[in-house]
């Protein structure tokens, strides 16, 4: 397939993970020369099972290692950066705060120090988050301020940020997407909503929910997610310096999600409300306007046909032997 990414050496860090192996899989059948690199890679991830790790060079490595991160691009001759390495777990980022902040924060600015220094780098995107808006968040557009005012929320919101000044100051060719709550094959944090419904309704188990249930989130599936990545570096002239909101527009409360997760794979997600949990953002929406009108970009997959296809991973997940 001809593209612009067919043939070029692509680095992805936290290629490993949930979205990276999606990014990794599109970049792979656009015939780019993958780099993928990650501090682990979890048994029985997306990344594993589609034996991506015979189709890339993997590299173990922390991303906050600026020297060997800026050593790995110039020896690769690395033309196009997706920053996805993060500590993304919400409960690890209340009980490790200081972890949190310094991998989402100096990861980040690492990786924009080492395109900084090597001008064969001709674009970096980087993964925020809805989250970054902070409680200010219902139909939030890119315009808006970027108040997180928790260690997870704030790590993204000062990386988006710090995002914002590599471009300004030094002309870094970055650009920042902004995604919704993210859904699909391969999460393998089952304290999240979708992974720990879809392991209660296999395993006939009761899901534990955290909150009262009531919140609402937006949701997106995780292969849209991987899309959008590619327009963002497909069109890096005409956008770089910018922030993009990605979302599919499925606004559901908790309790709302369980229930269309039951009707789609047609088993009941039995659960047990704890309402224990603190500081959550009652309403979180993005406008994806900006990414629909200057990319060109729409999700693609209704929420049933993303709730069905993940479950049908996770039946392999643990029925696989």
């Amino acid at each position: 397939m001809n593209h612009k990414l067919s043939g070029q050496n692509v680095l992805v860090t936290g290629g490993a993970g949930l979205v990276g192996g999606h990014v990794v899989e599109k970049l792979l059948a656009f015939g780019a020369n993958v780099f993928v690199l990650d501090i682990l890679v979890k048994p029985k991830s997306y990344f594993e099972t589609q034996k991506f790790i015979d189709k890339t060079t993997l590299l173990i490595q922390d991303v906050r290692d600026l020297e060997k991160l800026k050593e790995i691009i110039t020896q690769n001759d690395i033309s196009y950066i997706f920053h996805l390495a993060a500590q993304a777990l919400v409960p690890l980022a209340y009980q490790d705060p200081r972890l949190t902040l310094d991998t989402n924060i100096m990861g980040t600015v690492s990786v924009l120090e080492a395109a900084r220094e090597n001008p064969g780098v001709k674009a970096v995107v980087v993964a925020s988050t809805d989250k970054a808006y902070g409680k200010d968040c219902k139909d939030a557009r890119e315009t808006q301020g970027l108040f997180g005012d928790h260690p997870y929320d704030v790590s993204k919101s000062a990386a988006d940020l710090i995002c914002t000044a590599y471009f300004r100051t030094y002309g870094v060719p970055v650009t920042v997407s902004r995604f919704a709550n993210i859904i699909g094959p391969g999460d393998l944090n089952f304290d999240r909503i979708v992974p720990g419904a879809m392991q209660a309704i296999i395993k006939n188990e009761t899901l534990e929910i955290r909150s009262n249930g009531k919140f609402v989130r937006d949701y997106i599936y995780v292969k849209d997610v991987a899309e959008g990545y590619i327009r963002l570096a497909e069109q890096i002239e005409q956008i770089k310096g910018e922030a993009f909101n990605f979302s599919a527009g499925f606004n559901l409360s908790v309790l709302d999600l369980l229930e269309q997760i039951s009707k789609a794979v047609g088993r009941r997600c039995e659960f047990e409300i704890l309402n224990n949990q603190k500081n959550e953002i009652p309403f979180q929406s993005l406008n994806f306007e900006k990414a629909k009108k200057i990319l060109g970009w729409k999700a693609n997959h209704t929420l049933s046909q993303g709730i069905k296809e993940t479950f049908g991973w996770y039946e392999k997940y643990f029925n696989k032997k």
